[in-house]
């Protein structure tokens, strides 16, 4: 049985979910879409779930810095902050060079 997710998992989870609504209702197809694998990656506790939630915050980030909707960057930044917190490192391990290497290395 898996434990129940942290506080943070829920609410940057919740806040893709919430941000993939307001995509769709300004036809950002783009982010529509890639907002709920981020949150899905994000829920399941992939491996590369971290990095994922990374480029994506990033991406966002710079798209509302050119297009000047300043909400988003300061939502990719307050996600990213949460990201740095001690849970969420509990919740997304970061990634370690050559760790994916050794885990292909070792499997049969």
């Amino acid at each position: 049985m898996r434990p129940r997710p942290s506080l943070v998992v829920v609410v940057l989870v919740t806040s893709l979910l919430v941000y993939s609504g307001v995509a769709i209702t300004r036809h950002w197809w783009p982010s529509a879409v890639a907002a709920p694998l981020v949150a899905a990656l994000l829920w399941r506790r992939h491996r590369r779930a971290r990095f994922s939630a990374y480029v994506f915050f990033s991406v966002l980030a710079a798209r509302g810095a050119i297009t000047h909707v300043w909400a988003l960057p300061l939502y990719a930044l307050a996600a990213v902050g949460l990201m740095q917190t001690s849970a969420a490192r509990v919740a997304w391990p970061r990634l370690t060079p050559g760790r994916a290497r050794d885990d292909r290395m070792r499997r049969p």
